[in-house]
């Protein structure tokens, strides 16, 4: 498979009412879920990158610029 270390790219998020990522916000993947999230949750969620253009409650995906 190929592996990305830097792009943009986007990642599945949650929908649903406050689940909105404001451009400009750093996102974390948990792997739990499986999605994007603005919480680090102590270290378990990793840090994936900077949110690049805003997502609504409703997106299912959020635009993220990986950084290293």
């Amino acid at each position: 498979g190929a592996l990305a270390i830097e792009g943009v790219f986007d990642f599945p998020k949650a929908t649903g009412t406050g689940s909105g990522i404001a451009a400009g916000v750093i996102c974390y993947w948990d792997v739990a879920d499986q999605q994007a999230k603005t919480d680090s949750e102590t270290g378990a969620n990793k840090k994936l990158g900077k949110c690049i253009r805003a997502a609504s409650d409703s997106d299912t995906t959020v635009r993220i610029k990986l950084d290293q």
